[in-house]
């Protein structure tokens, strides 16, 4: 088993650049690979793994988040599988989650979007007030944003401040286009479906990764 563990020192030492490619010639050896983020680098990771697969015969298997280590730490990481052969239709199954739900900004929306303006005082009072109407919610951010996403979902499924148990049926990446003046921006984004009731096993070669992660 390969894995290529970012971790919150490398932010400055390394780019999503230099990790995609480490990904990519991983992949040239490979047919499978074990990418985690954790921490502030949970987003670094996001970005190399989707630069790597917009540029290579390479697709991700396995996406899940989870707490490293016990909860109260509050360290929280990315989890990818990346392989060479498609085996799961992502945009269908996030338009699958999204059938039924209302994803607008009304006082009814299930959707909250991620940004630097909205702190996490505000966001888990948010998504829990959304959630009790709703039993699903839809939380997407994009770029450096995508760190507080994660810890916000995980707070909420692995925490202890929900009143009832959360599950996270799905996490997608995809690629999003900023239109400026000057300039066209393309940034990573990441889609974090919650959903009320049990969790599902974590995979076994996720459970493989956090082993990994014990001895290292």
């Amino acid at each position: 088993m390969t894995l290529l563990l970012i971790k919150p020192e490398l932010l400055e030492k390394g780019s999503a650049f230099e990790f995609s490619d480490q990904i990519i010639n991983s992949l040239r050896k490979e047919d499978e690979l074990f990418v985690v983020g954790i921490g502030s680098a949970v987003s670094l990771a996001c970005m190399a793994v989707q630069r790597s697969t917009s540029l290579a015969r390479a697709s991700v298997d396995e996406l899940s988040l989870s707490y490293i280590g016990s909860p109260m730490l509050g360290l929280g990481g990315v989890f990818f599988v990346i392989g060479k052969e498609p085996k799961r239709d992502w945009e269908k199954e996030r338009k699958d989650l999204e059938k039924g739900m209302n994803l607008s900004f009304d006082r009814n929306g299930q959707l909250v979007v991620i940004s630097r303006k909205l702190l996490p005082e505000k966001t888990i009072p948010l998504c829990l007030s959304k959630l009790l109407e709703a039993d699903s919610l839809k939380i997407s951010a994009t770029a450096n944003s995508i760190n507080r996403a994660v810890s916000i979902a995980l707070e909420l499924t692995e925490g202890t401040i929900a009143p009832y148990e959360l599950c996270i049926p799905l996490v997608s990446l995809s690629t999003v286009k900023f239109v400026g003046e000057e300039n066209t921006v393309l940034e990573t984004a990441m889609d974090i479906f919650l959903k009320k009731g049990k969790k599902a096993p974590r995979s076994k070669k996720h459970e493989q990764m956090l082993k990994e992660l014990q001895n290292r």
